[in-house]
């Protein structure tokens, strides 16, 4: 067997096994993976990244707050229930005006065709009149002429020409004329049927235009400019029908009267029946004044017609004057803004197709209504009804909708109103939905700061929704005058309130680091409300006290030593305090809180007194008295929680316990040491000198034998309240004492 010398070395093992995989290329490869690989985790990381964010939006798509691009969200949400794109320029839109011109053309047939049932009415019943009036007029007409036996036997006698006939009789002619005219008037009614029929056919033709905008102003020019000779001409129909049929009647009872008086005795019977004949023309002449004087009485009469129009025309013409016509021919105004507005508007509410107002309501906006608005509230009213009705579809209502914040973005494009906006504005602000949503809060905002002295909301409406509720929250921090703005500020205080209540804290905190919680707190407590509610969100106030005891003991120290000069709800000063009482946090002894010991010594809230009044006795035996700047209202306090009972001014008792009266009156010694009040050392002599002597005393300086009777002694109100509380202390103490005695003996 061989070895291997020991001073022989052994090769290298590279040398021994070359590796096949150490080459250029395949180091390469190797690369190539892990920049693959890092690639791919790469686009992992970003697709859940925009996983999370699509769920996002899909969230506040939902609960309406997204930006305004939530409108064109169509992946997300059904198109039926998207409002439809806002129209860049609503008056030129093409499919507007194609069905405006359908509503148009739909209400001018139904009205073409009650005229036109009323002249076929009017020919079929005039033919039936015409063949009875002839039957009537042939036999009145050969009473005119003379009789022919007699004209024969004239002309065989003379060869001349017979002579003329002589003159009827008066009461033949008269009623020959009666029976004329009554005929003459129905040919005349027949020929105005005919030329109305035409005319109204005309109306019902398509007018010329190479749009829908030319031919719907066409359409209307045409029927504004018909309805001036067709109406008039229905009424004259009517009018001229009565007419002729009144004076065959007058002839026919006028024939009857003479025929009853022809004999040599009186024919009874065709009296009688004249007479009712009378009676009952009387009696339809007189239905038919009534009906007419109804009308020129009433202006919504259901008989108003051609004779009352003309009355009232008369009445008017006696307190007016015509205008002179500028010009023989008018054209058509095929671009006034105002007047195409005007006619969208009036058509729209006349629309009875649902259908038609999908196409017509993207063309429906305030700020079109603002800029052309030549047309009074109550059309806009009535738009509003009508396409918020109950037969038009979810889409048209929510782009009613979303009409306000649209014009709330574009309120800032008009410096100033030409006209006062108040009736639209409040009018917007009633469509406001009750929850707060985006972006209907912050066009809210926009909205109610064109109130009076309101104009520092402005800008809130072009925030984010957290950012505008956060503003909200700060309305009423203000020194000067403020406008009427608690709908808006009580709807985000009531929001903020269901969030901490629904356990969404991190949501309130993220909407009060958008401003300074002073300004939040200084906003509440210079609230303006008509009926304390706010009080009730027991939640929020408690939010905004939380982790911030001391801050806002100083916030609200701030604010009662300068409030603003407008009338305050002094209920929610003492709801942030007894929220302050309910922490125990001890008032900082650093501050001079006296502005708050006065407002606590005012009030009328004696459960926020009884609740505070530890932490108060802590703070004014541990602070400096003599640098409180508002002693009157400190002296006021300590004077209150002196006696064991307090008969307030409206019949409430308030107790004291021995422990609170003893620091009330060790208080009262350190301020009359102050100089605030006068102390001698014994009391002045008393007319119940045994009482007197029988009374424990606590010293020659206690707060017992204060007298401000001395000429040293203070006179302020606040002096003289503490000596009636000190008298009602004594008093107290005497009728104590004599209880026991009495109990004793």
């Amino acid at each position: 067997m061989a070895t291997t010398p020991l001073n022989e070395v052994p090769p290298p093992q590279a040398a021994l096994a070359p590796d096949q995989f150490d080459t250029p290329i395949f180091h390469h490869l190797l690369n190539l993976i892990a920049e693959q690989t890092a690639v791919i985790k790469e686009q992992g990381a970003t697709l859940s990244s925009h996983s999370e964010k699509l769920d996002t939006l899909v969230k506040d798509a939902v609960k309406g707050e997204v930006f305004v691009a939530a409108f064109s969200l169509a992946s997300y949400v059904s198109s039926d229930e998207q409002p439809y794109d806002e129209e860049t320029n609503p008056l030129e839109s093409e499919q507007m005006w194609s069905a405006v011109y359908e509503v148009a053309t739909t209400k001018m047939k139904e009205e073409a065709d009650e005229w036109k049932g009323l002249m076929d009415v009017s020919l079929v019943f005039i033919a039936i009149f015409l063949a009875v009036l002839t039957a009537f007029l042939v036999p009145a007409a050969q009473n005119l002429l003379p009789a022919s036996s007699s004209t024969g036997a004239v002309s065989n006698a003379t060869s001349s020409p017979p002579p003329p006939p002589p003159l009827p009789a008066r009461p033949d002619e008269n009623v020959c004329a009666l029976y004329y005219l009554a005929l003459i008037m129905a040919m005349c009614n027949a020929v105005l049927c005919v030329i109305g029929r035409q005319w109204v056919t005309k109306l019902l033709s398509r007018p010329i235009g190479k749009t829908h905008r030319e031919r719907t102003i066409r359409h209307e020019e045409r029927k504004r400019l018909a309805y001036g000779w067709i109406r008039p001409l229905v009424s004259l129909l009517y009018w001229s029908l009565l007419l002729s049929i009144g004076l065959f009647i007058a002839g026919l009872l006028y024939q009857l009267r003479n025929l009853s008086t022809s004999f040599d005795q009186t024919a009874t019977i065709l009296e009688a029946t004249w007479s009712l004949g009378i009676c009952l023309a009387s009696g339809i002449i007189a239905l038919i004044s009534a009906t007419a004087l109804h009308a020129i009485r009433f202006d919504t009469s259901p008989f108003e017609g051609l004779l009352s129009k003309l009355m009232v025309k008369m009445m008017g013409l006696l307190a007016q004057r015509w205008d002179r016509i500028a010009k023989w021919r008018v054209e058509v105004d095929l671009k006034s803004p105002s007047k195409l507005l005007k006619t969208y508007l009036e058509l729209i509410v006349e629309a009875n197709d649902p259908k038609l107002l999908d196409r017509a309501v993207p063309s429906f906006s305030y700020t079109a209504w603002v800029n052309y608005g030549d047309t009074t509230m109550d059309l806009l009213r009535r738009v509003y009804d009508r396409l918020m009705a109950t037969d038009t579809s979810l889409r048209v209502r929510e782009t009613v909708r979303a009409q306000i914040p649209r014009f709330a973005l574009d309120c800032h494009r008009f410096e100033t109103f030409e006209t006062s906006p108040s009736e639209l504005i409040e009018f917007l602000l009633k469509q406001v939905p009750e929850e707060i949503e985006f972006p209907y809060f912050p066009a809210e905002a926009t909205l109610t700061s064109y109130r009076e002295n309101n104009h520092d909301l402005f800008p809130f409406g072009r925030l984010w929704l957290e950012m505008c509720i956060a503003n909200i929250l700060c309305a009423y921090d203000r020194s000067g005058p403020v406008g009427d703005r608690i709908d808006i500020y009580r709807k985000a205080f009531k929001h903020c309130n269901e969030l901490v209540d629904s356990g969404k804290q991190d949501v309130v905190a993220r909407i009060f680091s958008h401003v300074e919680r002073r300004s939040i707190v200084r906003s509440f407590l210079g609230c303006q409300e008509d009926k304390s509610i706010l009080h009730l969100y027991r939640f929020m106030t408690e939010f905004i006290v939380r982790d911030h005891q001391r801050e806002v003991i100083i916030w609200i120290n701030e604010f009662l030593r300068h409030p603003p000069h407008r009338v305050l709800c002094r209920k929610y000063t003492n709801n942030l305090l007894v929220e302050l009482t309910v922490t125990g946090v001890a008032f900082p002894r650093d501050v001079d809180l006296s502005p708050m010991i006065q407002f606590i010594a005012e009030t009328l809230d004696f459960d926020a007194v009884l609740s505070l009044r530890q932490q108060l006795f802590d703070y004014l035996e541990g602070c400096d008295l003599s640098s409180l700047s508002h002693t009157f209202g400190v002296i006021n306090f300590i004077a209150s929680r002196l006696t064991p009972i307090i008969f307030h001014p409206f019949g409430w008792i308030t107790q004291n316990d021995e422990e609170t009266c003893e620091r009330a009156r060790q208080l009262a010694a350190r301020m009359a040491c102050l100089g605030h009040l006068s102390l001698p050392l014994s009391r002045s002599p008393s007319r119940n000198s045994a009482a007197s002597d029988q009374r424990p005393r606590n010293g020659a300086d206690s707060p017992r034998t204060i007298s401000l009777d001395g000429p040293t002694a203070s006179h302020s109100p606040a002096a003289s309240s503490l000596h009636l509380q000190i008298e009602a202390a004594d008093r107290w103490e005497c009728l104590t004492m004599q209880s026991s005695l009495t109990d004793s003996t």
